[in-house]
């Protein structure tokens, strides 16, 4: 037996006047609802860190700014559809039909005997799973599970610089303090993660180090140069900061005595470029060691003997996070790994030869090798 009170709601939310867009409110979205599930939401924090995640999660304002893009991103394998039929007797059909993945399985194309319209009203979604016996397929979508789920993770990244910002206050205090007081901090984490010029290398037991990673910016720099640092950081203390201003300072200069580079870098204000600085110097010992086995497999082991005999002068710069290049003492740049969707600066990709690296590899680009003279010819 059904009760007919649930196929009149059903009803009723089919014939409503269509939601063109997703509403706090009609997604039962209310500060109590927001309250209620915070306090469930694991985030494994430190106290302020889970204080800031709630006060955010509880503001009605945060949320409906982020609301648009839960039905916005792109999922793959994942492909639910639904379609519900209601017959009446005089003949009329009304369908309902979704093979969304967002929340509520919105939004909804609601066809009333040939009037077709597009909804997002998530009372269509209650009303379907009302009818539905518990463990149907689908029905976990047609509540407000998923959506819980979905605002918690959006929260947690509409926060992150800050709530990393408070793991590294919390951790290092004094040392992040003096890091601000000389410098911009645009981003800070203090994590023991490895890349291709710092960390742990290939599976070496732990623990392994930790180290401050911080996007920071000189007011004196132009506004589109940032230094992209990793301090490492051991007894609540990160090292180097007290002198990193001094220590990064010839680098900065060599990343900006490149003529032509400059140029482009000032036709072309929204190309970014970070100066790398790791530890105690920019082109870091573990960078010369990738660097060098890269060339190597490239048939380029020269070029790495000359780049190793200036290794502690040269810096290493990087444009969009994905086009490492290096710059020598004499301004020749070498481009060692390019990744897509990077910038080539004004060559393009048939400008150069990708070969696999030797560690450190994706699948959208790889090792190059190529040198670029100080007046800013490409030399194949």
């Amino acid at each position: 037996m059904v009760d007919s009170k649930q196929i009149e709601e059903l009803l009723s939310a089919l014939h409503s006047a269509p939601i063109t867009t997703p509403q706090a409110s009609n997604l039962g979205i209310t500060r109590k609802w927001l309250e209620q599930y915070a306090d469930g939401v694991p985030r494994n924090g430190a106290p302020n860190q889970e204080a800031l995640f709630k006060e955010n999660f509880t503001d009605l304002k945060t949320i409906e700014q982020l609301l648009p893009s839960g039905f916005k991103f792109w999922r793959w394998d994942d492909y639910p559809s639904m379609r519900v039929t209601v017959a009446f007797a005089n003949g009329q059909r009304w369908v309902a039909a979704s093979d969304s993945y967002y929340p509520f399985m919105l939004p909804w194309t609601v066809n009333l005997s040939g009037k077709e319209q597009t909804t997002y009203n998530a009372d269509i979604s209650r009303g379907i799973a009302a009818l539905m016996p518990n463990g149907s397929l689908n029905c976990n979508r047609l509540n407000d599970e998923e959506l819980k789920i979905w605002l918690a993770d959006a929260v947690m990244t509409h926060v992150k610089e800050q709530w990393d910002f408070l793991g590294v206050e919390n951790r290092a205090p004094e040392s992040f303090a003096t890091l601000r007081r000389h410098f911009e901090v645009e981003h800070a984490r203090i994590i023991p993660y490895r890349s291709v010029d710092y960390g742990y290398i290939g599976n070496e037991p732990g623990p392994h180090e930790e180290n401050l990673l911080a996007t920071i910016r000189k007011p004196s720099l132009p506004p589109h140069i940032a230094e992209d640092v990793v301090l490492l950081f051991h007894d609540g203390k990160i090292e180097g900061v007290g002198e990193l201003a001094e220590t990064i300072a010839p680098y900065e200069a060599l990343a900006l005595s490149v003529p032509w580079l400059n140029r482009y870098l000032a036709d072309h204000p929204e190309q970014n470029m970070y100066i790398r600085f790791v530890h105690d110097r920019s082109f870091s010992v573990k960078a010369m060691q990738n660097f060098a086995a890269d060339m190597k497999k490239l048939g380029k082991e020269p070029l790495a003997n000359e780049v190793a005999t200036v290794q502690d002068k040269a810096a290493l710069v990087f444009l969009d996070y994905g086009s490492d290049w290096v710059i020598l003492p004499d301004k020749r740049m070498i481009l060692w790994k390019h990744y897509l969707p990077a910038s080539f600066l004004k060559w393009k990709a048939t400008d150069f030869t990708f070969e696999r690296c030797a560690d450190y590899n994706a699948n959208n680009g790889g090792c190059v090798g190529a040198i670029v003279s100080a007046d800013g010819t490409l030399q194949r």
